[in-house]
């Protein structure tokens, strides 16, 4: 495992002393950090942020603080590959060098590097320091933030150093998420730079050279040292604030005047362009021609030319020569920049070295970089920058600006984005404007598993409360945020039955608008979700496309009437669209919800396999999302594998599940102790059983308050207490569940009341009962429940003495579970069926294990493309025979023709075809 070595065990850092050679003027700084070191018992402490301008000696005062404490508590650094965290401690030890890399040298997942922390907080305090966290590496950050969130009480001590710019959106997330004291290093006083100087020339400075540094430096340290290079000629490594290593005077101070102007000029404008630099600096051609010859000659330049770019702007300072001397220049440069026509982003990277006094032609350039990047970290690095400029400028264009940042931050930081929403949302003068930043708003909390807080922002502006200001969303605009109002509301717990009310206490929607349609979808998922029927047929469109969180909740929707309806092809198709476009990445949201969804539509239909593959998959998504529990998709793959009768993977997959983590998602809760229910039941724990099925039906509603089509919890109680020999409480539970589902008209509705009554029901009576279940769930997409019902029609049959009436109904039911691939879970049938006389084949868990030789072959025949005709000469049999073949393989399957029969076999192919004309008689 890519894991840093554990350190020996460290004192309590109650003796720290800061040692009288330390950085010059920094003792204020390093006591405000060992006053945050934690004691091995005393807990976490706040974060430290050092901050401060470039060149005041943030990475300078990191790495002493970590020589300092060395000695004392563990410490790691995050290193310059984004992920990789280096073991500082040794250094002051002797034992191992700074900067050594964890074995591998490869990045620490956020789990590891938690495990790490937790070995080493067993031995004393840790310091776990990032320097430079407002660069690109939101893998460390990510990790540090992960760390953070799961080590409450741990001697642990974060330090990170950033630049003063805007904040990239790892680095948001950090600051936001933990408390932190924000250190600021500030200039040094004269009195430190005349301390300074002394140190690095061995002696007293000169009267010219103590006030040329008292006048240059302005108190950064980083031109002291420059200065002083200058006037020894000796190069020394100063903290470099841009990232790109160490500056040393290399023989530039021999420039001559003009050549280190020059250099200035492609320091600010990022290129080398000669025509750029000479009306940059006002210098005739030839002569920046010669310098920027003079230049590459000495390598400072790249040797692909004077054209060829440096590495952004400030690549290469000339000597003595702060980034803040160039600061006048840069307003220009991007003018010059704009004006030759080059790229967005290339103007762009020289704006955001300007700190204030914003043109408007400047946001507009901003504006322009963001829309054109690829990249969202870019974007939303100039449009932060533009917002921090352009204050009191343009307030039409900040809104722009405000509103692309959240549109950009609603996919990439979605919990950054909600800021800027609201500060929209509060400041709306326009009604079709506000009805849109509502709809955005929604969207962005949907994004973050916020329904609830969703639906109670809509209401707040359908209902004009206090908070929104006077502005009146214009009635056309209604009906798509009541929709809306009504799918977030839906997905809490704390808002499922007041946005039921509203839904109820509203009026129909007359309108076809696309707002219009989504209403009557939305108040169409309300219904069947509550048991009530629907005035229309549920195969609604209200969205004819993937695009917004909204717009696939609403897919999604339209999938859960449909399917609850018995339309479940429309089900299925709604999701494959959803599933097919382009979201919004392989991790967003709404592909793992369609995952999920879809698992639930296949296993209500016995697609087994199927839904156990989409499962796993919305799993795996939503484990590496890495944003909390992977909750809802881990239920719906154990529901899965207990149907599909794989009751020890279930059982471990619910005991990752914690059942804290259920109560904010009423949905999904029902599910858990459904399968929780069925694994209790398989260790034959039948009273432990029942209990957990009640608990199913209290999280679903009291009374019926939820469909009894979500969830049949009812159904498995009704015949564990016939089993545990309570008969007339088992037919009083499936009357009541008969009573609320018949309000649903389905085959499969209808199919449930009648095996629920019927399992309660002993004699004839519950075989009339059962044998009618077993022709209307015959009709109904629910192959499980129809093997449900045909077992226990067979079951009961050979139980009053019936084995040859017994048989069929055992046999099919068996082909049927075989063919929904839940094979291991049908170990009792073939039990029945043996002691009927039948001779059930070995469990399997391939589909077409249900079909016989014969039917194999026909299949194989039919799927290769022959006719019946062509198949009855095959095979030597009458094309009425191959049609009953069909027939039977068909609903063995549950699929209707032979398009779907590809579909179906197409994993499990069978050598038959080659032998097609073999034993055909």
């Amino acid at each position: 495992m890519n894991r840093i070595p554990a350190l020996p065990a460290h004192r309590p850092p109650s003796t720290l002393e800061i040692p009288a050679d330390l950085l010059v003027g920094r003792s204020s700084v390093f006591s405000a950090l060992i006053d945050h070191m934690p004691r091995t018992d005393s807990g976490s402490a706040p974060g430290v942020m050092l901050t401060g301008p470039a060149g005041m000696g943030r990475s300078s005062v990191l790495r002493a603080f970590c020589d300092l404490v060395a000695p004392q508590a563990s410490v790691l650094l995050a290193g310059p590959l984004d992920g990789t965290w280096y073991d500082a401690a040794g250094s002051a030890r002797g034992d191992a060098p700074l900067g050594r890399p964890s074995p591998g040298g490869g990045p620490l997942s956020c789990h590891q590097l938690h495990e790490t922390v937790l070995e080493l907080c067993r031995r004393g305090p840790v310091v776990l320091a990032v320097d430079d966290a407002h660069l690109s590496r939101p893998q460390s950050l990510r990790a540090l933030d992960y760390v953070l969130r799961r080590s409450l009480g741990l001697p642990l001590l974060p330090v990170i150093t950033a630049a003063p710019v805007a904040e990239p959106p790892a680095l948001a997330r950090l600051l936001t998420h933990h408390a932190w004291t924000t250190v600021e290093l500030t200039p040094l006083s004269d009195a430190d730079i005349a301390e300074l100087l002394t140190r690095r020339l061995g002696h007293e400075p000169c009267a010219t050279l103590l006030r040329e540094c008292l006048e240059r430096s302005e108190g950064n340290p980083s031109a002291v040292h420059a200065l002083a290079d200058r006037h020894t000629g000796t190069p020394d490594a100063t903290d470099d604030e841009t990232g790109n290593g160490p500056t040393t005077s290399q023989g530039l101070g021999a420039l001559p005047s003009s050549a280190s102007a020059v250099l200035s000029a492609v320091a600010v404008l990022g290129c080398a362009d000669p025509e750029l630099v000479s009306e940059l600096i006002r210098m005739p051609l030839p002569a920046v021609r010669r310098a920027l010859h003079q230049l590459t000659e000495r390598r400072v330049l790249p040797l692909g030319g004077p054209r060829a770019p440096s590495r952004g702007p400030a690549a290469v300072v000339p000597d003595g020569l702060s980034s803040d001397d160039l600061l006048p220049l840069y307003a220009r440069a991007a003018r010059l920049l704009e004006d030759a026509g080059r790229p967005p982003a290339q103007v762009a990277d020289v704006l955001l070295r300007i700190r204030y006094g914003a043109a408007p032609w400047m946001l507009e350039a901003l504006y322009s970089a963001a829309l054109s990047s690829d990249s969202p970290d870019a974007a939303v690095r100039y449009l932060s920058h533009a917002l921090d400029i352009g204050a009191g400028e343009n307030t039409r264009m900040l809104r722009r600006i405000r509103a692309l940042l959240a549109d950009t931050l609603s996919t990439a930081a979605p919990e950054l984005a909600v800021h800027h929403l609201n500060t929209l949302l509060a400041s709306s003068t326009d009604g079709h404007e506000l009805a849109d930043i509502a709809l955005r708003y929604a969207d962005t909390l949907v994004v973050l598993g916020r329904g609830d807080e969703a639906a109670r922002l809509l209401a707040d502006v359908l209902d004009h409360r206090a908070g929104i200001g006077k502005v009146v969303v214009p009635q056309e605009s209604r009906p798509a945020l009541e929709s809306a109002l009504l799918l977030t509301g839906a997905l809490g717990p704390g808002t499922v039955h007041w946005v039921r009310e509203r839904s109820l206490a509203s009026g129909e929607p007359a309108g076809n608008s696309p707002g219009d349609r989504r209403l009557r979808l939305a108040r169409a998922a309300l219904s069947v979700l509550s048991g009530r029927p629907v005035r229309e047929h549920p195969r609604l469109r209200a969205v004819d496309a993937p695009g917004t969180p909204l717009d696939d909740l609403s897919l999604i929707a339209s999938a859960v009437v449909a399917n609850l309806t018995d339309d479940n092809t429309a089900a299925l198709d709604t999701l494959d669209r959803l599933l097919g476009s382009r979201l919004r990445g392989e991790l967003d949201p709404s592909r793992i919800h369609a995952l999920t969804v879809r698992a639930l539509v296949l296993s209500a239909t016995g697609d087994l396999l199927a839904a156990e593959r989409d499962s796993r998959h919305a799993l795996e998504l939503e484990r590496r999302r890495g944003d909390g529990p992977a909750v809802t998709s881990a239920v719906v793959f154990a529901y899965v594998l207990a149907q599909r009768g794989t009751m020890a993977a279930a059982a471990a997959v619910l005991s990752e599940v914690a059942c804290t983590e259920l109560r904010r998602l009423s949905y999904i809760h029902p599910v858990y102790w459904w399968a929780t229910a069925a694994v209790r039941r398989a260790e034959g724990d039948l009273r432990g059983a029942l209990i957990t099925l009640r608990a199913s039906g209290r999280a679903l509603g009291p009374e019926g308050t939820e469909s009894p089509l979500v969830l049949p919890w009812w159904l498995e109680a009704s015949d564990l207490l016939t089993e545990l020999g309570r008969p007339a409480e088992a037919r009083r539970v499936a009357a009541q569940g008969g009573a609320h589902i018949a309000r649903s008209d389905t085959p499969r509705s209808a199919g449930l009341a009648l095996l629920a009554r019927g399992l309660a029901t002993p004699g004839r009576a519950g075989h009339r009962l059962l044998d009618e279940a077993c022709a209307r769930l015959a009709d109904s997409p629910a192959r499980l429940l129809r093997a449900r019902a045909e077992y226990a029609l067979g079951a009961a049959l050979l139980d009053d003495g019936d084995p040859l009436a017994a048989r069929p109904r055992l046999r099919t039911a068996l082909d049927l579970m075989t063919g929904c691939g839940a094979g291991n879970a049908a170990k009792g049938v073939r039990l029945r069926l043996a002691e009927a006389g039948g001779r059930p084949r070995q469990p399997t868990s391939r589909p077409d294990d249900a079909l016989t030789t014969r039917e194999r072959r026909v299949a194989a025949l039919a799927m290769a493309g022959r006719s019946n005709r062509e198949i009855a000469e095959a095979l030597y049999i009458t094309r009425r025979t191959v049609e009953l073949h069909l027939t039977h393989t068909y609903q063995k399957l549950g699929v209707s023709g032979r398009e779907e029969l590809v579909g179906v076999l197409r994993a499990t192919p069978r050598p038959c075809a080659a032998q097609a004309g073999d034993g055909g008689r």
